[in-house]
């Protein structure tokens, strides 16, 4: 009996521990590019629905920020893949589309920032991590490169998000 309560315990904890959002441990330079890509690609994609569709001034510019840094991120992304002779798959690397909750939102503004904040704390997660535990040292030297302008746009996303309570 006691072995069996120990294995529905041990069970809880790991589908409670599966639910919570966890930066990827995964170091390897192939799977780090291809998030930092797709996150690349889903900020810009965020941006382009907030230049639309933002109402606040400050949601349309920083939607605008999100194109041209991420837009640049990713033209540097794609020729240090290339250099390091590293495919990415078609996924990683274009045809991401609006995103359908963004879209559909009562309050646009609103859930752009809540997104955009909730994203950045999790990239910049991803890109500490590949920092500090990468394998390959352009990569590496890319990811703690890219660091401080991540950090800033979390700090501005989360600076809006306050101002918009």
């Amino acid at each position: 009996m006691k072995k069996l309560l120990f294995m529905i315990a041990l069970s809880g904890a790991f589908a409670a521990h599966a639910q919570i959002p966890q930066p990827d441990p995964d170091t390897t330079t192939r799977h780090f590019l291809i998030v930092a890509s797709i996150k690349n690609l889903q900020e810009v994609s965020a941006g382009e629905q907030a230049v639309k569709k933002g109402k606040n001034p400050e949601v349309k510019s920083f939607g605008k920020m999100m194109v041209t840094d991420h837009g640049a991120a990713e033209k540097q992304l794609l020729q240090l893949a290339k250099s390091r002779h590293i495919d990415l798959p078609p996924a990683a690397t274009g045809g991401i589309k609006p995103d359908p909750l963004l879209d559909h939102a009562p309050d646009f503004d609103s859930a752009f920032v809540h997104a955009m904040s909730a994203g950045h704390g999790n990239t910049v997660q991803v890109f500490e991590n590949y920092g500090t535990t990468g394998k390959d040292p352009s990569v590496k030297a890319w990811a703690q490169q890219m660091l401080p302008k991540l950090k800033m746009h979390l700090e501005h996303v989360k600076a809006l998000e306050k101002q918009m309570k």
